[in-house]
């Protein structure tokens, strides 16, 4: 219950924690772009929450004892890895909670330092038989619980919120949370277990499935490309180096983000070249079964004609987008493009059906081409296609719309000698409020009627829904 201004007191009665929360509050992580230069103003920009979790971190590291034969220069990189890059995920999925993120990565490995002081020659034994950093499997097989659980239940004893003890005790075993947990548990939790493979990349020899993974976690969650995750990794070196000092902790010398991620990368080309001789036979076998996996799923899911993604691939996509946005697991604006290709039953009436095959083909091999990275294009059935767009706003989709249109009216089919041309005709709704799992129906109801609206005013035309909210609320 106390104020700003209490903790500032309370906090100018030790210089050292004073001089370090200065630091914090000029450093990268929340510098306002001028210098602050007394404790109390330190404390107004960082707010009570932030004082109150960053205090309790550096209190936290300053009383961390030495134990002989521990690696404390591993120890440390990887906590000030996991702590700089929770808070820095935090932010990059637009999660609120950066200063919770930051201590659990903090204290994500603080039981391995316990276990190390309290069972000695046998947790020594674990960290020796270890392939590197012993995780949550290794230690449970050897010892019956691990470093997690254990540090789990001193942050529970010590009365630190549920939100902070869980989060640690379930990073590394997120499956295994209880199913009425509360979601922001759940949150952090997978924050946190993203968090361990950044880290991997960062801190440990074998880098490339970790490295592989956030190019996953890239593309599918984020929207981004590996790149871009890349440059994230490698501007996380100041952050962790700017922490390191605020907390008076030695880093390893030579540890360049960007080399890492260079040797990151070269382990992934050796993956792929087949260098590691003794996996080579495993990995075609489970190559050729994830390809007729594919395959299958594959046909299940592509339309025969035309190879795009089919009706149900549409729908299960869609529906992934709005349990998503319904989640907070994506920004909330959703919008869908419902395309008709003008008198195709004269076009079939007039040339065949063979040559209405043809303009269905090629129809989708423009908008397969045309479809932005992230989109989904189907063929939702007969001469109609739809494109679900997850990044975009009212006005991209209505620009995206157009600029399909005037490429389909401008692509030429040849078919038997003649050179063919249609049109098509472009329904849109772009809504930034989604409140219900039959929203991308609804969705789907909404672009069908601005469809009809453009079929009615001419065709090859495109006609879009300008506001952010469904008719009616």
């Amino acid at each position: 219950e106390s104020s700003i201004e209490d903790l500032a007191r309370c906090i100018s009665n030790d210089p050292a924690l004073a001089a370090e929360m200065l630091k914090l509050a000029n450093s990268s992580l929340f510098s306002m772009g001028q210098e602050i230069t007394t404790l109390e103003r330190a404390t107004m920009v960082l707010g009570l929450k932030t004082v109150k979790l960053m205090s309790l971190s550096f209190s936290l590291a300053g009383a961390v004892p030495r134990v002989e034969g521990f690696d404390f220069d591993e120890f440390w990189h990887r906590s000030l890895t996991s702590a700089v890059s929770s808070r820095a995920l935090s932010s990059l999925f637009g999660m609120d909670n950066q200063d919770e993120a930051f201590l659990c990565g903090l204290l994500h490995h603080f039981g391995k330092l316990v276990m190390a002081q309290v069972l000695g020659e046998e947790y020594d034994t674990v960290l020796q038989e270890a392939s590197g950093w012993p995780d949550h499997d290794v230690e449970t097989a050897r010892l019956g619980f691990s470093s997690t659980d254990l540090c789990a239940t001193l942050l529970k004893s010590w009365e630190l919120p549920s939100l902070i003890y869980m989060a640690v005790g379930y990073a590394e075993r997120p499956g295994e949370l209880p199913d009425d947990v509360h979601e922001d548990v759940r949150d952090l939790v997978e924050l946190l277990n993203t968090t361990s493979h950044v880290e991997t990349v960062l801190c440990d020899d074998d880098k490339a499935h970790a490295l592989n993974h956030l190019h996953q976690l890239a593309s599918d969650r984020l929207g981004i490309s590996e790149e871009e995750m890349e440059d994230f990794l490698v501007g996380l070196e100041d952050g962790v180096a700017e922490t390191a000092d605020l907390l008076s902790v030695a880093l390893p010398e030579d540890l360049s983000h960007e080399d890492i991620i260079n040797r990151a990368r070269l382990q992934i080309v050796d993956m792929s070249l087949g260098t590691a001789a003794d996996l080579r036979d495993a990995r075609r076998r489970n190559e050729e079964l994830e390809h007729q996996k594919r395959e299958l799923a594959s046909k299940a899911t592509t339309d025969r004609l035309t190879g795009l993604p089919n009706r149900a691939a549409f729908d299960d996509f869609l529906e992934s987008q709005v349990q998503s946005r319904l989640r907070g697991k994506a920004p909330r604006a959703l919008g869908l493009i419902l395309i008709d290709i003008d008198e195709f039953k004269v076009f079939n009436d007039t040339h065949g059906h063979q040559a209405g095959d043809e303009v269905l083909r090629r129809v989708a091999a423009v908008l397969e081409r045309e479809t932005r990275k992230g989109d989904l294009c189907a063929r939702y059935g007969g001469e109609e296609f739809a494109l679900v767009a997850p990044h975009t706003n009212t006005f991209g989709l209505k620009t995206l719309a157009e600029r399909l249109r005037k490429t389909v009216e401008a692509e030429p089919i040849e078919y038997e000698g003649k050179s063919l041309r249609v049109t098509a005709s472009f329904g849109a709704a772009c809504v930034a409020c989604l409140e219900s799992s039959e929203d991308g129906n609804q969705l789907i109801r909404l672009a069908d009627r601005f469809l009809y609206r453009a079929k009615q005013n001419g065709r090859n035309r495109c006609e879009v829904f300008s506001k952010i909210k469904f008719p009616g609320r």
